[in-house]
């Protein structure tokens, strides 16, 4: 009987077996609820609003989003061969809007040649084109001189630009200058491109029309082709000054200064031609200036020699005294 006994297994009460089950569910039922604890309290401190787990002392206060630091842009890209890409305003200042046809988009989007490039000047002594090494020029405009001689001087740029502009948009019937004559002669491209020249007698011009042995045309072109239009401002320019610019310019407010604008000094003949604005939150300008010379030089951009941390920017209050502000008619 001894040895039945101890050879046959020995049955588990059942109060002990349910006991043993109810222990093992108690466990997986602690370690699921442990496992969903924890992965609430990292989704909870991970959020956006949780501050990535950075607990604020100020209590149910929204944090500020920081500010955007101002991009800072290089002053001049040698790169860059327009006006309005190669400069850009200091820090706090933005360009002023322009029409995409204006005299001032015109500007702002005119080519440039290679930077440091120098301006040509006219040389009377070899009657040769030099480089200009004293202009102040930062950068110069690719736009060759009128018949590559002394006829664009000083306020004649500003007359080349402005025709320029108009002849690209097609706006023949609005190139029209006035003429250093008495009385003052109106000399229109239109008339021109009709075959009209200039009949000169003292200082006192009129249109010659009907060409033959008693005038001194001979060949006369006709049309609108380029080659005509920079004959006519050839002509234009044997019989220009700054006198007779300001009969082709209205004044304007310093306030009312904008791109395309003619500023003209009480103690220079040599003016300047706005060729870009830029304005602060105080309403604060800058204007980017070109001009010509004398003798004639091509048309460069004008280096700020007092401010070089403005350059080549000038500050148009610093420009008010004896300074007169125009616009073209």
């Amino acid at each position: 009987m001894r040895d039945d006994f101890y050879t046959k297994k020995r049955a588990i009460p059942l109060s002990n077996m349910i006991l043993m089950i109810a222990s093992v569910l108690c466990i997986i039922a602690t370690i699921i609820v442990f496992i969903f604890y924890n992965r609430h309290q990292k989704s909870k401190y991970n959020s956006p609003e949780a501050g990535n787990g950075i607990t604020s002392s100020a209590t149910n206060t929204p944090s500020q989003p920081s500010a955007t630091p101002e991009v800072v842009l290089d002053p001049i890209i040698p790169t860059e061969m327009t006006i309005g890409t190669r400069f850009n305003p200091p820090a706090g200042y933005t360009r002023v809007a322009v029409a995409n046809d204006s005299f001032g988009s015109y500007l702002r989007t005119f080519a440039l040649r290679e930077y440091k490039t120098l301006p040509l000047v006219y040389d009377s002594a070899t009657k040769t084109l030099t480089n200009n090494t004293e202009a102040p020029a930062v950068s110069v405009l690719a736009m060759d001189l009128i018949n590559k001689s002394n006829l664009q001087e000083a306020s004649n740029s500003a007359v080349r630009l402005y025709a320029e502009f108009l002849y690209s948009k097609g706006r023949f019937d609005d190139i029209s200058f006035n003429l250093l004559t008495t009385p003052a002669f109106k000399c229109d491209f239109r008339t021109w491109t009709e075959g009209g020249r200039l009949a000169e007698e003292g200082n006192t011009i009129t249109w010659c029309k009907e060409h033959g042995e008693h005038c001194n045309h001979r060949d006369v072109d006709t049309g609108t082709e380029y080659n005509v239009f920079r004959y006519y401002l050839q002509n234009v320019m044997i019989h220009s000054n700054l006198d007779s610019l300001k009969t082709n310019l209205s004044s304007v407010s310093s306030s009312e200064v904008t791109v395309g604008d003619v500023i003209i000094y009480a103690d220079s003949r040599i003016p300047d031609i706005v060729v870009d604005v830029a304005t602060d939150a105080n309403g604060n300008k800058l204007v980017l200036l070109a001009r010509g010379g004398s003798p004639a030089s091509e048309i460069y951009i004008v280096r700020n020699e007092s401010n070089a941390d403005m350059n080549p920017w000038h500050e148009l209050n610093k420009l008010l005294a004896g300074a007169s502000f125009y616009r073209f008619k």
